[in-house]
């Protein structure tokens, strides 16, 4: 993330190291005989001159990881790693494998689950091999007990197969270091309410978490934490009329969106006209993505996006002030949407395309249990068929947390 990217330079003269062992500062360039040199010009390390192995895979991280609490009562870090075949073969994920710092791993995925979270840019999952020169994103989610259990870095090593004469390579250890970012606090996104959808949420749907956008020269991730607000009505149905292709007869739709903190406003659009649900429009431009949106300025270098609202029902102009709680708009379905929802996510930067998404944590909510599966929500999302749900172990208040994905919640 923009503020944060300086400790990631930083770190990135550990990534050659199979030790995770802390490292000089960039532009030092030191050897104490059991690190590697680093070099005075880019900080990157320079290693043993009698190591004349060829790398197979390159691994690197993309951004530094911010640990947030969750509803189901643990500590989630997720990041993302870049696998490079810098061969001429045709690689194929066997396992990847994540650290601590003593080097003992803590989290291993099989080929099944690489294969899974392995990401191109025309599919968001279920890659199972890199061509020639392809390069691929590997999402990954580890999760601790409590904070004092969270590393500062977590290394991470993948092996591959694919090699002449069935031979295997294991990649070596690429740091990711994990953010001391104490996680924004915010309120409530809608007017009070019960059986409000945390759809799309983080981190097992591929909507907003694997949402990496190629615009100016980079890759941006603004949607990682984002959530996608719908609403049961008292029969477990998110069509409450008779007909899915009106907006209208969604029961989220037209409720009060309401500033989750205080903040100024930096950008308002107001004019689009609503979508028919059902499906994705065509033909919208990046700008309309959004929809009727706002972004407020909420301090310390970031900002909160409110997306898809109502034509002509945002309440709020560029250069104001806001307070927590204050009216915003109402939830639509401008833009690119298929249903009626509120978008909100946090992220380090004014632009929706080139920030990067930060966790946040809502101070005061509930939860009633959640949607059963993905499959049942992407399949019953946009019809009058009631949705079947579950209870959750932790069901009930919570405090300072981050609702998951598809949990069911309750503001007010």
């Amino acid at each position: 993330m923009a503020r944060w990217r300086g400790r990631l330079l930083i770190a990135s003269a550990c990534l050659a190291s199979i030790a995770l062992t802390a490292c000089g500062s960039p532009g030092s360039s030191r050897h104490d005989g059991e690190g590697p040199r680093t070099s005075p010009v880019d900080g990157r390390p320079r290693t043993d001159p009698t190591v004349t192995s060829l790398s197979a895979l390159l691994v690197s991280p993309r951004e530094p990881a911010i640990p947030f609490d969750g509803t189901d009562g643990r500590v989630t870090v997720t990041y993302e790693l870049e696998l490079a075949n810098v061969t001429p073969f045709t690689l194929s994920p066997v396992s990847a494998e994540v650290l601590d710092l003593s080097g003992q791993v803590v989290q291993r995925m099989d080929r099944s689950t690489v294969i899974a979270d392995l990401a191109l840019p025309s599919r968001r999952g279920g890659v199972d091999r890199l061509a020639e020169g392809q390069v691929a994103t590997l999402y990954v989610t580890v999760q601790f007990e409590d904070r004092a259990r969270v590393p500062r870095r977590l290394g991470n090593r993948v092996t591959v197969s694919g090699l002449p004469n069935g031979g295997t390579y294991t990649s070596d250890v690429a740091v990711v270091p994990v953010s001391d970012l104490r996680v924004p606090v915010v309120g409530p996104p809608l007017e009070p309410g019960s059986r409000y959808i945390a759809a799309d949420s983080c981190c097992d749907s591929s909507r907003h978490r694997r949402a990496l956008l190629p615009i100016a020269n980079g890759q941006w991730l603004a949607q990682r934490f984002a959530v996608d607000w719908e609403q049961l009505d008292d029969r477990n149905r998110t069509v409450t009329g008779t007909d899915p292709a009106k907006p209208a007869d969604y029961a989220v739709y037209g409720k009060k969106v309401l500033a989750a903190t205080d903040g100024t406003v930096v950008h308002v659009l107001n004019g689009l006209a609503d979508q028919t649900p059902g499906k994705l429009p065509a033909g919208l431009s990046p700008a309309e993505a959004d929809g009727n949106s706002v972004i407020m300025d909420i301090g310390g270098g970031l900002y909160a996006l409110y997306a898809h609202l109502q034509r002509d029902s945002v309440t709020v102009e560029v250069g104001q002030h806001v307070r927590r709680g204050e009216q915003l708009g109402l939830v639509g379905n401008s833009g690119n949407s298929s249903a009626p929802h509120l978008h909100f996510h946090v992220m380090d930067g004014p632009s929706p395309m080139t920030s990067e998404g930060v966790p946040y944590v809502i101070d005061s909510f509930a939860t009633t249990g959640r949607i059963t599966t993905q499959e049942d929500f992407d399949t019953l999302e946009n019809t009058t068929t009631p949705l079947p749900t579950t209870p959750l172990p932790g069901d009930g208040p919570h405090e300072r947390v981050m609702p998951l994905n598809l949990d069911l919640v309750t503001f007010g």
